[in-house]
């Protein structure tokens, strides 16, 4: 593509973009966003913290069932415990199922100030997170979670009987889905950067060794304190590593392609 065509198209995305507003437009749009967003996750919050409460636990159960086979309840000791944990299951739950719609709010606020190229950027990231944050709770709840748990529970023995707090239990768990969750983003950031020229598959390379270290230290700090755990969160951090190398190489090719 020749410098005078470059110019053209430079030209041509910045008429393209949606006319400029005044700073209290945009304080009202972004109030807007918030409003909507905060709405629906206050909806969604009640709605799941009333099918808690009063359809016996449903999501309270479904996180207990590394518990359920060894038999072990879930107990509290403070008069209010049980009905907070209620409500943080409540929100948790209304934030996990309306962050699609949340990231919708972002897109619309953010839209006018972008470029052609950034808002195809963007899309990606849209599009992929929300799979790919689902897919790391679903491989931290079937896999990390059911052979850590079991392992911290084998020392279960007649001298030592587990009284498991049932705050603190939902916090472990819920802090290991969500950690999965983000782990599983890296691709969709490896792209990211890549196409704003922050990194490239080379570097990434060329880096290979100082990130297996800063992942086992990530896992280190991230998980409870034994080699099986850490290692269990390691291994798709260094998937997801070799992943977003390739990744990276795949959006060079096609940066190349746009600017030939």
């Amino acid at each position: 593509m020749s410098t005078t065509d470059k110019t053209h198209l430079l030209e041509s995305e910045e008429q393209s973009l949606d006319p400029p507003m005044p700073l209290q437009d945009h304080l009202s749009e972004l109030r807007k966003r918030i409003m909507i967003a905060g709405a629906l996750i206050f909806v969604a919050f009640v709605a799941a913290t009333t099918v808690e409460i009063e359809l016996n636990q449903p999501i309270l159960s479904m996180f207990r069932k590394p518990l359920d086979a060894r038999g072990i309840p879930l107990v509290f000791d403070e008069l209010t415990e049980p009905f907070f944990t209620y409500l943080r299951i409540g929100l948790y739950t209304s934030l996990f199922l309306t962050l699609p719609f949340t990231l919708g709010q972002v897109w619309l606020f953010a839209k006018p100030a972008l470029y052609p190229k950034e808002r195809k950027l963007f899309w990606p990231f849209l599009i992929l997170s929300y799979p790919l944050f689902i897919g790391g709770g679903l491989f931290g709840y079937f896999v990390v979670i059911p052979f850590g748990y079991d392992f911290f529970l084998s020392f279960q023995n007649t001298f030592t009987e587990p009284s498991l707090r049932m705050s603190a239990y939902l916090s472990l768990t819920i802090r290991l889905l969500f950690v999965f969750g983000l782990i599983f983003e890296l691709p969709i950031v490896s792209l990211f950067l890549t196409r704003l020229g922050v990194i490239d598959a080379p570097w990434l390379k060329r880096n290979r060794k100082y990130a297996i270290i800063a992942i086992f230290v990530v896992a280190a700090i991230l998980t409870p304190p034994d080699v099986f755990t850490q290692t269990l969160m390691a291994g798709p951090l260094i998937v997801l590593y070799e992943i977003s190398i390739l990744v990276s190489m795949a959006v060079a090719v096609r940066k190349k392609k746009e600017d030939s």
